[in-house]
């Protein structure tokens, strides 16, 4: 093709075998039918044109092509550089479209009302993180959208009642729904909200600290259907409220509570236990930060949960061996454990979870500082999938521990030593050649020599050597 870009000179880095080599110079000088058809199946076809678009005539067509009959985009990966302006000029084109996330984007109201005049078949839209948008766009969208079944206004921290009480009944349609951190959001906007949106099954109301029970419990009553409930943040919340959701949404299969440390003083085991009782469908549990749950609330989800996948018991001070015996009991399709800050478990608990759990991927151990070298080798040989582990503060563990991680753990990606201050050059040198992972060890001037000498000149090249070729 005419417009396809000249082959480099010989000499330049470009002629190195080593070097990265552009896939658009390739994809360039393909028919437009195959490019639009690659862009289609690429996951992200927009971001894969739009990159290329300068390189060809046929790129450039393409892109125009694949608005008319594009039905998601992601715009996050652009999110620094999109303004209303881009967001007005690629919706403008894409009248078939059912799923927009404009994570993080710099845009307003001007820019959500854009979306609302032109995508009338729009189902999902992300807003997380648009900080500046307001009502006005929430309102626009439930107006201009009415087959929109999926918003997430994560972190639009201007969002107040007025966006739920002023909505159009065309938002009824909404079957998950994303408010967290949301801060102005009270009760009388949630009331009103679940009186109208029955199908909710999803609600993430993570850091509105000005709702109470009162709302809770007219979601528990007004949306049965409901899987996924994240109360996490909202220290007005108690006993009682967690109790009616457990004995009204009882197809619940994701629940979080508690938050932060002085904000979860009023749950207690009275409410995770009649969760456990009622919701036989759970998988997924996170008490972060509830100090007053102690074994008796772990024992009651283990015998009760057996499809538990993930348990974040973050902070939960009471928390002792006892539960995690439990849980290794209880739980075998445990894929997530977080004992973060639990500093009352020994090798006894995490031993018994490591021969059980074997589908187990993540484990967080920050801070358990009584458990030791015994522990990590029973992790690296029973769970052979684990693909995160933090050890920080774990001060007893020493080179052997880690080693037997390098050597067993092929598939971990995240390993966090801070502070383990028993750890040497060796767990250093074993965990850089056996592991492709981020390491934070206690000593980052070992760290860094064997990062700079092992993993760059090793792992890294054998890691893009195909894309090079």
């Amino acid at each position: 093709m005419s417009d396809t870009p000249e082959e480099p000179e010989p000499g330049t880095n470009a002629d190195r075998q080593d070097t990265l080599v552009d896939l658009g110079l390739k994809l360039a000088g393909l028919p437009d039918e195959l490019l639009l058809q690659l862009a289609e199946t690429h996951g992200n076809p927009l971001a894969l044109l739009v990159s290329k678009a300068h390189l060809s005539k046929a790129f450039c067509e393409a892109t125009r092509a694949a608005q008319a009959t594009l039905t998601h985009i992601d715009l996050c990966d652009w999110r620094r550089t999109v303004d209303d302006a881009v967001v007005a000029a690629v919706v403008s084109k894409c009248s078939q479209l059912s799923y927009l996330n404009l994570r993080g984007c710099r845009i307003t109201d001007a820019a959500v009302g854009a979306v609302a005049s032109h995508c009338k078949q729009l189902k999902m839209l992300n807003l997380r993180g648009c900080r500046r948008i307001t009502d006005e766009a929430v309102m626009a969208v439930a107006s201009g959208c009415p087959q929109l079944t999926s918003l997430g206004l994560y972190n639009c921290v201007l969002i107040t009642d007025a966006a739920v009480n002023k909505a159009p009944v065309s938002s009824t349609q909404l079957t998950w729904l994303r408010l967290s951190n949301c801060v102005l959001i009270t009760d009388a906007a949630l009331v009103v909200l679940v009186a109208e949106c029955k199908q909710l099954t999803m609600l993430d109301l993570e850091g509105c600290y000005n709702i109470t029970d009162a709302s809770v419990v007219a979601v528990a009553s007004g949306c049965p259907h409901l899987t996924s409930l994240n109360l996490r943040g909202c220290h007005n919340i108690t006993d009682e409220a967690v109790k009616a959701v457990a004995s009204e949404c009882m197809q619940l299969t994701s629940l979080g509570l508690g938050g932060w440390e002085d904000d979860c003083r009023r749950i207690t085991d009275a409410a995770v236990v009649a969760v456990a009782s009622e919701c036989k469908r759970l998988k997924s549990l996170d008490l972060y930060g509830c100090r007053y749950i102690t074994d008796a609330t772990v024992v009651a989800v283990a015998s009760s949960s057996k499809q538990l996948t993930s348990l974040f018991l973050r902070s939960c001070s009471r928390i002792t061996d006892a539960a995690g015996i439990a849980v290794a009991s209880g739980c075998e399709q445990l894929t997530a454990l977080d004992l973060h800050g639990c500093d009352n478990i020994t090798d006894a608990a995490v031993v018994a979870v490591a021969s059980r759990c074997s589908q187990l991927t993540s484990l967080d151990l920050y801070s358990c500082r009584h458990i030791t070298d015994a522990t990590v080798v029973a992790v690296a040989s029973g769970c052979l999938q684990l693909s995160s582990l933090d050890l920080s503060y774990c001060f007893n563990i020493t080179d052997v521990g880690v080693v037997a991680v390098a050597s067993m753990c092929k598939q971990l990606t995240t390993l966090n030593l801070r502070h383990c201050s028993k750890i040497t050059d060796a767990a250093v040198v074993a965990v850089t050649s056996g592991c492709c992972l981020a390491a934070h060890v206690a000593r980052p001037d070992i760290l860094w020599h064997h990062l700079r000498d092992s993993l760059i000149d090793t792992l890294l090249k054998d890691r893009f050597r195909d894309k090079i070729r």
